[in-house]
């Protein structure tokens, strides 16, 4: 997540909605490790990583993102940057670096210079998917097949648009890929932060949610920062309350 918007995010990643009550970096524990799917704006936030970098034990980033991180001022033997399909086992659990349909790039002229994609974090007693930015493909099918089934899939749902459906999913998309990661819960993320395309704030939760019940699949809810268990999932619409 992006706590304070970098300076020139408005411009390539839109503004954030307007909202009260931010996340605030101080009021976070310590924190074991940070992942990173890609280095655009609205996911890799400079400010965000300055005020992390004394918090967080380790970073696992893609290819090329870890000089992003050493400008800031993260340690380098705090970083560890990885390839597609590889791994790194940090405290006994597995984060594995995976592919998606998206694009790098914080510049006019340095877009794909950095690797983006997807994750895959296992321990002894959890398999979760975090997608990241990206497009439907069959990727999904692929890596349900390699590492699935997963116990929960945090999911892409928002800033999509005709134009780029080749780099972010449409809801029914976002269901189908949990399906085919074979993923017990789906908890759909990346569309109530970055006002990104030119559909209302609560547009893809509302679409998912009538996708996932016609679909017969587990969608979790939470209310942002809501702690909860796998064996209850929060599920209530809160967002109605919002509504203008």
């Amino acid at each position: 997540p992006s706590f304070n918007s970098d300076s020139k995010s408005n411009f390539f990643n839109g503004k954030p909605f307007e909202f009260e009550n931010p996340i605030l970096i101080d009021d976070l524990p310590k924190v074991d490790v940070v992942i990173i799917s890609h280095d655009h704006y609205d996911h890799l936030d400079s400010k965000a990583i300055k005020d992390l970098s004394d918090l967080v034990d380790h970073f696992i980033v893609p290819l090329g993102v870890g000089a992003h991180l050493e400008r800031w001022g993260v340690i380098k033997n705090k970083i560890t940057e990885l390839d597609w399909y590889e791994s790194k086992n940090y405290k006994d659990v597995d984060f594995t670096f995976t592919p998606a349909l998206h694009f790098s790039g914080r510049g006019v002229f340095n877009g794909n210079s950095t690797l983006w994609g997807s994750w895959v974090v296992r321990s002894k007693s959890l398999s979760a998917y975090f997608s990241g930015d990206g497009g439907y493909s069959e990727t999904f099918k692929k890596l349900g097949e390699e590492y699935g089934p997963f116990d929960i899939a945090f999911i892409e749902n928002g800033a999509y648009n005709v134009d780029w459906s080749n780099v972010h999913m449409y809801p029914d998309e976002a269901v189908q890929a949990s399906i085919d990661l074979k993923a017990e819960i789906l908890f759909p993320i990346h569309w109530s932060k970055f006002d990104l395309s030119i559909h209302p704030w609560d547009e893809p939760i509302i679409r998912i949610t009538k996708e996932a019940a016609k679909k017969n699949v587990n969608l979790a809810t939470p209310m942002i920062g809501e702690i909860f268990e796998l064996n209850a999932i929060p599920k209530k619409p809160w967002w109605k309350k919002l509504r203008n």
